[in-house]
């Protein structure tokens, strides 16, 4: 059986401490990380330098996440200039083009947008390593994980279908019977909020869970929200 690693020790923990998609949590590691090493590294790197102006450095997200490392200041102020610098150029180019940028026709408008997810570079490092994670995960499953996946709310819908694309049959016959509860559970619970929200059960008390439901089912949904993060990915 293949020894433990970074990557399940790291899943390990977010299970332990956090509630929702591990995938989720474990590619905003990921993708921290990747931006740390881009700040403290590889800012002067031309070849680096010149992937980012070629998509207009990362999407706003990651933008803004830059400015939040200690000291990084400079690294975003040097890759920023130079992402700038390409807006002015391409925006001049299509000044010239008698207006082409502007035509409904123009099939290379998202040339000149910011980057989206589909394309910033610290997105799809996390894209990689959530389905590392993935991977992983199936092939160490056992009991223990699967008790500490359900006990945290089970994986996003998006994160579930890639893993039971690559889980074998029992194990994604566990994985589908576990998210079957957890999402008729959630269920139900919306269920019981919206019943309450009529005048007749008005003096019912809502339940703490049944108040974040909608919360917790866009999560499942849509996947954990993107937010600012501090820890740190094991080494």
């Amino acid at each position: 059986m293949p020894q433990p690693n970074a990557a399940l020790e790291d899943l390990e923990s977010i299970l332990h401490e956090q509630e929702g998609c591990p995938i989720c949590h474990y590619g905003r590691l990921a993708g921290r990380k990747y931006l740390d090493g881009v700040m403290y590294e590889s800012v002067n790197d031309f070849g680096l330098r010149q992937r980012l102006v070629e998509n207009m450095g990362f999407c706003a997200f990651h933008s803004q996440e830059m400015l939040t490392f200690p000291g990084a200041k400079l690294g975003a102020a040097i890759i920023e200039q130079a992402m700038l610098k390409e807006a002015l150029h391409r925006m001049e180019s299509a000044a010239s083009s008698r207006g082409s940028f502007f035509s409904r026709g123009n099939k290379t408008r998202r040339s000149y947008a910011a980057p989206d997810q589909a394309i910033c570079s610290a997105c799809l490092h996390e894209q990689d390593s959530e389905l590392r994670a993935i991977e992983e995960l199936l092939k160490h499953w056992d009991e223990s994980w699967e008790t500490l996946l359900e006990n945290a709310g089970g994986l996003c819908f998006n994160h579930l279908m890639q893993a039971l694309k690559l889980a074998s049959k029992s194990t994604g016959q566990t994985l589908k019977a576990m998210h079957e509860r957890l999402w008729r559970e959630t269920i139900a619970q919306l269920d019981e909020f919206i019943r309450k929200q009529d005048y007749r059960f008005r003096s019912e008390e809502i339940s703490e869970a049944e108040g974040v439901a909608s919360r917790r089912t866009i999560a499942i949904l849509t996947g954990q929200p993107r937010k600012i993060i501090s820890t740190k990915l094991s080494t």
